[in-house]
Parts: structure tokens; sequence; C-alpha cells
């Protein structure tokens, strides 16, 4: 369970650049992306009332759901798919794999955790991956607008791990990622109508639709449901691993449907990343944060 959650999840930039084609733009898939993954966790919410499932949230559950909802459900994400649109679904990928090394940070300076030399290492070799796949760029000064935006998701993904670790403390986490996709979703729809001229219009007569539909479902829901089942009968060694091996079919999977190039420094940045991942995200998981945010929209606690 826990290898194919990865896996669909690290296919999204996959979805979202054949979505790009379409002429959709990042807000606009975001949002019938939100839409979607709301009016699932609402109907799964329904179906679990009826079960006696429990709902309430205190005012540090509330405080917290509200930042984590516009930090790792609106300016991350929209950060990530703006980035999309200048750099390779592979690039991206790999690029994410900084997410770790930001968590452990935030760690250190919000819930005052110890820096051991395991997180130590594991931080310096991901870094060492990014400088292999950029190498070129930096050199010749010509690294895309793409790769920092997507660094700043990463960023923002990380700040909203600890924010939900250290404020979110209701166990039923269904009821709080429902709560921060609607947050999330009015947030956005209010962008789209500052910025985009015809607003909701794409909502009237969109094109290609069939992929943006699938898009939440495949890659956010499925895995969303997935991994954190299969988290709770994992020891910290098998998640890391899972999490290193899906970011490798993530890029096998951008090559061979998006037709990417894969050069030499993919392959040495992916093989570099692999070893970080599983050296950073064991003692992440036992510190009972998650190592990694598959469906972007949260949870966050083992």
């Amino acid at each position: 369970m826990m290898l194919i959650a990865v896996v669909l999840a690290n296919i999204n930039p996959i979805f979202a650049k054949t979505i790009f084609q379409y002429g959709w733009t990042p807000a606009q898939m975001y949002f019938v992306t939100l839409l979607v993954i709301g009016i699932i966790m609402l109907l799964n919410q329904l179906i679990d009332m009826e079960h006696g499932g429990k709902w309430g949230m205190t005012k540090d559950d509330i405080l917290g759901t509200c930042i984590a909802s516009i930090t790792g459900g609106v300016v991350g994400p929209l950060l990530f798919f703006e980035g999309l649109t200048m750099v390779t679904a592979s690039t991206s990928i790999i690029l994410t794999s900084l997410l770790p090394m930001f968590v452990v940070l935030f760690a250190i300076i919000f819930l005052k955790e110890k820096l051991s030399m395991q997180m130590l290492t594991g931080g310096l070799i991901l870094l060492a991956a990014m400088g292999v796949l950029l190498w070129e760029d930096i050199m010749s000064f010509s690294i895309s607008t793409g790769v920092p935006l997507i660094m700043l998701s990463s960023i923002c993904s990380a700040f909203t791990i600890i924010i939900h670790k250290k404020f979110v403390k209701h166990r039923h986490i269904d009821s709080v990622i429902l709560v921060r996709t609607i947050i999330s979703l009015v947030c956005v729809g209010v962008w789209i109508v500052v910025s985009e001229d015809d607003g909701f219009s794409f909502l009237v007569a969109p094109q290609n639709i069939w992929p943006v539909l699938a898009m939440p479902i495949c890659s956010f829901m499925i895995p969303y449901f997935l991994y954190f089942r299969a988290l709770a009968n994992l020891n910290a060694g098998d998640a890391g691993l899972m999490e290193a091996v899906g970011r490798i079919f993530g890029i096998i999977a951008a090559a061979a449907v998006l037709h990417e190039t894969l050069g030499l420094q993919h392959l040495l940045s992916v093989a570099i990343a692999t070893v970080g991942i599983l050296i950073i995200n064991v003692p992440l998981t036992k510190w009972k944060i998650a190592p990694s945010r598959l469906p972007g929209i949260g949870p966050l606690r083992k």
C-alpha cells in the first residue's frame, strides 16, 4: 500500500503537465482539485458520522489548521504548480526531495528537536543531490525561475508539517483535512477572482475536464487513504525506503509519459537523493512526523 501511495503521489506532476497543455492555469487546476477533494472528504465525513465518528476541535486545533491551510493548502501548492510550468516534471520530483531536510530544520527551530549526525549527513547528501542536478545551470547562470518556486513550495510544506505537529492534536484527522480543504478552496477561489480576468468562466465550459477530475482522485485521495493506513504498520526504515523508491518510479514515468529526456545529472541526482532520503527519513518517522506529505493537503503525524 505504501509503495502504491508513493508512486501515485509522485505522478502528480505528470497529471499537472498534461492538464497545462490543455490551457488550464495552475490556479484553475488546483481549484477544481480542491473542489473534488472537498466533495470526497465531505462524503467520507457523513459516512463516518453515521458510524459514530467524533468531530470537535480545540482552539489550538483551529489555529494550527488555519495556518496550515494557508501555507500548505494555498501558498505551497500554487508555488509548486506555477514552478512546474517552468521546469520538467522529473526535475520537480527531484527538487521536492529537499522536503525532509526542511522538516528537520523547522523541527529543530520550532519543536526543539536535537540535530543528530544522521540528520546532518542526510541533509548534506540531499544538498549534494541538488548541486548535481543544477550544476550546469549554476555554472551558466541560467537557473529557471521554477526552481526557487518549487523549493519555496517545499519550505511551505515543511513549515505546514511542523505547524500541524505543534498545534493540531485532534485525532480525527479527516475532519482536519476537510476544514483545511474548505479554507484552501475559498482562498484559491478569491485568488482566481483577483488575478484572472475571466474569473470562474472556465467552469462553465471546461476543456478536457477528465484529466482534471482524475488528478485529485489518483494523485491525492487514493494515496491519502493508502499512505496513512500503511504508515501505521511500517517501521521507520521501510517508510523511508518506499518514499525513496517512489520518486524513482515518478521520474521514470515522467520520462515515459511526457517524453522528457533524462540526462546524466538527473540519474546521479536521484541516486544521491535516494540515499539522503533513506538516511533522513528514519529520525523523522521516529519523531512521529510523517516523512512525506504525499497528498499535499496533509496529515502529518503517524
